[in-house]
């Protein structure tokens, strides 16, 4: 059976969204961060920004997850949809990930690069983040289906987008005395107890939270 290659690691949610894609969609895939690293001139061949995910999918290289995604749906029709047919469905799923993306992903991702050195420990930085990401999870608290997917009975390219912003909202949340990110947020929590009991992303979420117990410690 054809198989695709991404480039990446299962812990970044940028490389999440195609995983969570893939699963759903049944496609058959395999992963590993590229040998040698993400500067060798190999890889620059096929992202120039060093940066992952990459998909190679037979002579086809894509990179960026915004661009992967609608790729998977076109060159794949018979497999399920992540992008729903009806503009007025696709344009909220996309909302919905977006929001993730630029807001709620972002601070816990800034409070995560502190907690395992990639960035210097700052407190004014850290509150500002925290303050961000709950702001943002207020906001999504407003647009998220309570489950049992983002947008309500099927999966969507926002479920392919929540699932990793929230496994990190979740994660670093306590270590900087969030001690429950969802709390107060009734729409968020019910659809994280519910999205957790679905194949793709359960499969997923096992995987990865493993990989993110070991880095947080």
């Amino acid at each position: 059976a054809h198989t695709m290659h991404i480039y990446g690691s299962p812990l970044s949610p940028f490389v999440a969204r195609i995983i969570l894609a893939c699963k759903h969609k049944g496609l058959g895939y395999t992963i590993a961060m590229p040998e040698g690293g993400l500067k060798t001139p190999e890889y620059l061949a096929l992202n120039p920004f060093g940066k992952i995910p990459t998909v190679k999918d037979g002579s086809t290289v894509l990179f960026e997850s915004g661009v992967i995604l609608p790729y998977l749906d076109d060159k794949y029709p018979k497999k399920k949809k992540v992008i729903p047919a009806s503009p007025a469905a696709a344009g909220n799923a996309g909302l919905i990930a977006r929001v993730c993306d630029l807001y709620v992903q972002e601070p816990a991702l800034d409070l995560f690069r502190q907690v395992v050195g990639r960035a210097p420990k700052d407190k004014a930085a850290a509150k500002k983040a925290l303050a961000d990401m709950e702001a943002a999870l207020d906001i999504l608290n407003g647009y998220i289906s309570p489950g049992p997917c983002a947008t309500g009975k099927s999966f969507t390219i926002a479920d392919c987008y929540v699932i990793p912003a929230l496994l990190f909202a979740t994660a670093v949340g306590p270590l900087f005395g969030l001690k429950d990110p969802l709390k107060g947020r009734p729409n968020v929590k019910k659809y994280w107890a519910a999205i957790k009991k679905h194949p793709a992303a359960k499969a997923h979420m096992t995987e990865t939270q493993k990989i993110m117990k070991d880095r947080l410690k």
